[in-house]
């Protein structure tokens, strides 16, 4: 049964990070990748957030933390969209200042979600 909540979980997971980035890229008028900001950093919080939650009910962490939350945020589009972005403009401290805002905004996205849990 644990799978089965992982696969729904994440299905569901990458069909929202999947229509959060369409919305973005419709809406937003940014040359630069605002959705995976985005769902990082509520991802983190919620997956802190929930994690204390989840200790009393089984089927939460597989789904919803290691399933939707896990096919929501992702390292592998953080990378490539830092790879792109260099590769557009070649400005460093665009690629740093991105880094910064997914990788610190994430960590107190989730500091946050801890101590609020």
């Amino acid at each position: 049964m644990t799978i089965l909540y992982i696969l729904l979980g994440g299905g569901l997971g990458a069909l929202l990070r999947s229509i959060a980035t369409e919305l973005s890229n419709r809406f937003i008028n940014t040359s630069y990748p605002i959705a995976t900001p985005l769902v990082n950093i509520a991802g983190s919080f919620l997956i802190s957030f929930v994690s204390g939650i989840s200790l009393y009910h089984q089927w939460l962490s597989p789904f919803f933390t290691i399933g939707l939350l896990g096919g929501l945020t992702t390292f592998s589009t953080l990378s490539w969209e830092i790879v792109n972005i260099y590769d557009n403009n070649r400005h460093l401290m665009t690629v740093i200042i991105y880094s910064f805002i997914q990788y610190i905004g994430a960590f107190l996205a989730c500091l946050l979600g801890y101590y609020l849990s």
